[in-house]
C-alpha cells in the first residue's frame, strides 16, 4: 500500500507540474490573441502572431504579396496548388524572387474534398485561411471540429462574391492575421478611389449597353460560359453595363447556348484570358508574359470560328474585348471595373486612366513589376 500510495502521489504531482507547465506555455499566446468574425459569420479566436499558416486558396497570395511584399511566403507553410497550376507565369516570378516557396506543402480544393486535412495537422498550423467557397463543403461533418481541437484557428474569407460587401472585410482579416493592417487599408483606399471615379463620371441618364460576359474563352470546348448577377456581373453593372448572362444564370456561373447569344445580339463582348496556352491553344493569352498582338490574335482566330458570331452587333461595331481572367477574385478587381467602363461609356471615361492606376498597384503594393497585357481591343483605336 504505502509503495502503491507513493506511485498515485508522484503520479498526481506530475500532472500537476505538467499542468502548469502547459499553462505557463500558453499563457502568452491566450494573452495576445484576439477574436475575428469571419466571412462566414463564425466568431474565431485567432493567435498574437500567427507564424504557420495554411492558404486553402491558392490565389491568395495574390492579396498576400500586396500585404507582404517582402517575402509573401514567410509566414506560409503550406498553400493550394492552383495558382501554380494555372497561373504560371505570376508563379515564375514569385519563385525566381522567392525559391523558398517551392518548399511549401502543396493541398487540393477543399470545396471538392481534395484538401488533405491530415498532412494540414501534421504542419501544425496556427490559422489555415479557407475561401467563402469551401464553407458549405466544410460545415458538414467533423473537419472542422477536427481542426479547431488541434489548435488550428479556421478563416474564411471571400473575393469571389459580392465584392461590395465582402472585399473589405476580406482584406482585413487578411492584414490582421499577417500584421499588415496598414498595407490592407491602403489597398482598400485605393480600391474606394477607383470605384468612385467611375461612378462619378457615369452619364445621366445612364444608357446600359448589353453586355456577354464569356469567362475563359476558348479554354474549353464548348461556348458559352459566363457569370450571373455577380463577381464580373457585378464588375460590368458596376462599369454601367448590363450583363445579359444575369437574364439566364440565376447562380455564380453558368454555361449559355450560342442559339441564345445569337439571338440576343449583344452591343459589348468581354472575353477573360490568363496565361492558359499550355491547357489550350485557343484560349486568349494575357498576363505578364504576353503582348496585345497576341491577344488580338487569339480574340480574332476564336471568334472567327464560333458559328453566326461574324454577325453578331458586337463583332461587327468592333465592341469585342479581352480582359485579365484573374481580376475576377483579386483585391484588383477594381481595375476591371475601371476599364469595363472605359469600354461602356468611352466618351464619359474619356479622361479615367486604370492603366496608371494598374501601374500604381504594382509600384506601391506588390514585389513584382507590371509588364504584359491585361486587357485589349478587338482592334486597336486609330
Amino acid at each position: 500500500m504505502p509503495a502503491l500510495f507513493n506511485r498515485r502521489l508522484r503520479r498526481r504531482l506530475w500532472h500537476s507540474c505538467l499542468m502548469v507547465l502547459t499553462v505557463s506555455l500558453t499563457m502568452p499566446a491566450l494573452a495576445n490573441s484576439f477574436e475575428v468574425t469571419d466571412l462566414a459569420g463564425r466568431k474565431v479566436l485567432l493567435p498574437g502572431d500567427p507564424q504557420r499558416v495554411i492558404l486553402g486558396e491558392g490565389r491568395l497570395l495574390y492579396t498576400l504579396a500586396a500585404l507582404q511584399p517582402d517575402d509573401p511566403f514567410q509566414d506560409l507553410v503550406g498553400w493550394r496548388d492552383e495558382l501554380i497550376r494555372f497561373d504560371e507565369d505570376v508563379w515564375q516570378r514569385l519563385q525566381q524572387r522567392f525559391p523558398h516557396a517551392e518548399q511549401l506543402a502543396r493541398f487540393g480544393k477543399a470545396a471538392t474534398g481534395e484538401f488533405d486535412f491530415e498532412q494540414a495537422i501534421a504542419l501544425n498550423p496556427d490559422v489555415i485561411v479557407f475561401d467563402l467557397s469551401a464553407w458549405p463543403a466544410l460545415r458538414e461533418g467533423s473537419t472542422l471540429g477536427t481542426l479547431e481541437a488541434s489548435g488550428v484557428a479556421v478563416i474564411f474569407v471571400d473575393f469571389l462574391t459580392q465584392a461590395d460587401l465582402h472585399m473589405v472585410p476580406s482584406l482585413r482579416l487578411m492584414g490582421r492575421i499577417f500584421d499588415a493592417e496598414a498595407r490592407a487599408e491602403t489597398l482598400i483606399n485605393m480600391r474606394q478611389k477607383a470605384l468612385e471615379e467611375v461612378a462619378k463620371r457615369l452619364p445621366e441618364p445612364l444608357q446600359r449597353p448589353d453586355v456577354l460576359i464569356e469567362t475563359a474563352a476558348g479554354l474549353h470546348p464548348e461556348c458559352c460560359r459566363s457569370v450571373g448577377d455577380d463577381n464580373l456581373g457585378r464588375v460590368v453593372r458596376l462599369a454601367g453595363g448590363h450583363n445579359i448572362a444575369a437574364e439566364r444564370l440565376p447562380g455564380l456561373f453558368g454555361q449559355l447556348h450560342i442559339e441564345w447569344i445569337l439571338s440576343r445580339d449583344p452591343d459589348v463582348i468581354i472575353q477573360t484570358g490568363g496565361d492558359w496556352q499550355v491547357l489550350s491553344s485557343s484560349s486568349i493569352p494575357l498576363g505578364y508574359d504576353v503582348s496585345e498582338h497576341e491577344t488580338r490574335a487569339a480574340m480574332r482566330e476564336l471568334i472567327a470560328a464560333r458559328p453566326g458570331w461574324s454577325t453578331l452587333k458586337a463583332v461587327e461595331s468592333g465592341r469585342v474585348y479581352a480582359l485579365w481572367h484573374l481580376f475576377y477574385n483579386t483585391p484588383f478587381q477594381f481595375i476591371a471595373v475601371q476599364q469595363v467602363a472605359k469600354w461602356l461609356h468611352p466618351d464619359a471615361m474619356a479622361d479615367l486612366d486604370p492603366a496608371a492606376a494598374w501601374q500604381s498597384v504594382h509600384e506601391t503594393l506588390l514585389p513584382y513589376p507590371l509588364e504584359g497585357t491585361f486587357w485589349a481591343d478587338l482592334d486597336p483605336a486609330p
